[in-house]
């Protein structure tokens, strides 16, 4: 049988010949792609601004290998090219960012010598990777590439991404990014980070979890709550309500006399957050139990919210603690008693 390969082209040229000629179209086409590179880059660099606008409104057609480069130009000492280097990685970003094909996960990750089996997303994502790697960088390159990529990383960066967290420099954008990279390896990340983070980023770790509401960090919440560092515990009760959620255990809140005024609102705002989240959840009994806590404080707001969601348990316990604030000293615990009270006589919720 004949070999494929030597059967010849109508014009008497071998297969041998034909890959050869595949080859230097290959070259010619990749020879164009360095040019347009090239040509894209010197309307960034430009001091015509509407040659930077021209280069930076049209990435479509611009190979992302160019983002390193862009990446330089963030640093650059004219104004206008920083300036076009900044809209030309937003443009990349949001080219790509709100689709991602799910059969692309975990397909050649971190292989920039054969990018060929990635989505264009990928690709853009491996670039911004490759910035955030390079350590001869400069921080606002490496800070930028995390801040888009937070947009567009998925749970296969989910590592190169949480290598950061313990830099002094970039673990506040590292944390970003794992905030808003979808899926639970991001919120693992975090919840592994937590112990060994310094202190001082404690508070930051533990409100992306909260923010988050990953329901694995509640134990690591309540666990905060009890910390002698007001910062933490603050931080803690905070992402604790945000989840709304209980492992069963005794709830260590913090104590008072340590908190500032600022910090006391945040208790008391957070509070009621977890206390609204458990009514909703069905969990009256629990809402009860925060809402009598939160009437018997000296805070007018937090006395008068506390009478609200009583009024929406409209049970008689609720009703007998909020009797008594119908003729409160306090002029707008005295009203909002009164408020709901009427409310809870005519039958309906508060």
């Amino acid at each position: 049988m004949t070999d494929p390969q030597e059967i010849s082209s109508p014009s008497g040229h071998t297969g041998a010949v034909a890959a050869a000629a595949a080859v230097a179209v290959a070259s010619s086409q990749a020879v164009s792609a360095a040019e347009a590179e090239d040509k894209f880059l010197a309307g960034i660099r430009s001091d015509d601004e509407n040659a930077n606008y021209a280069a930076w409104s049209n990435v479509a057609d611009v190979d992302p290998g160019v983002i390193p480069a862009l990446c330089e130009l963030l640093v650059s000492k004219k104004l206008n090219v920083r300036k076009a280097a900044e809209e030309a990685l937003k443009n990349f970003v949001h080219s790509v960012g709100k689709t991602i094909d799910p059969r692309s996960f975990g397909a050649n990750i971190g292989r920039p010598d054969d990018p060929g089996r990635m989505d264009r997303r990928q690709l853009v994502v491996m670039h911004f990777l490759v910035v955030l790697e390079e350590s001869k960088r400069h921080g606002t390159e490496r800070a930028t590439a995390l801040r888009h990529l937070s947009l567009i990383a998925t749970t296969d960066d989910v590592d190169r991404v949480a290598a950061f967290i313990h830099d002094p420099h970039l673990r506040e954008e590292a944390a970003f990014c794992l905030e808003r990279i979808p899926g639970k390896a991001a919120e693992e990340a975090l919840l592994k980070a937590l112990p060994s983070v310094s202190d001082d980023f404690k508070p930051r770790i533990l409100a992306a979890l909260g923010h988050r509401m990953a329901e694995e960090a509640v134990g690591a919440c309540i666990e905060a709550m009890g910390s002698a560092d007001p910062d933490i515990a603050i931080a803690g009760m905070k992402a604790w309500a945000r989840i709304g959620l209980s492992d069963g255990s005794k709830v260590p809140y913090p104590a008072l006399d340590g908190l500032s005024e600022w910090q006391r609102i945040e208790f008391g705002d957070s509070l009621l957050r977890f206390a609204d989240g458990q009514l909703q959840a069905g969990n009256a009994d629990e809402a009860m139990e925060i809402y009598l806590d939160a009437l018997a404080r000296d805070a007018e707001h937090l006395q008068c919210a506390a009478m609200l969601g009583l009024g929406k348990i409209a049970s008689a316990e609720a009703a007998a603690a909020i009797f008594p604030r119908l003729s409160s000293s306090n002029n707008t615990v005295r009203i909002t008693a009164r408020q709901v009270w009427s409310r809870l006589a005519a039958g309906e919720e508060a």
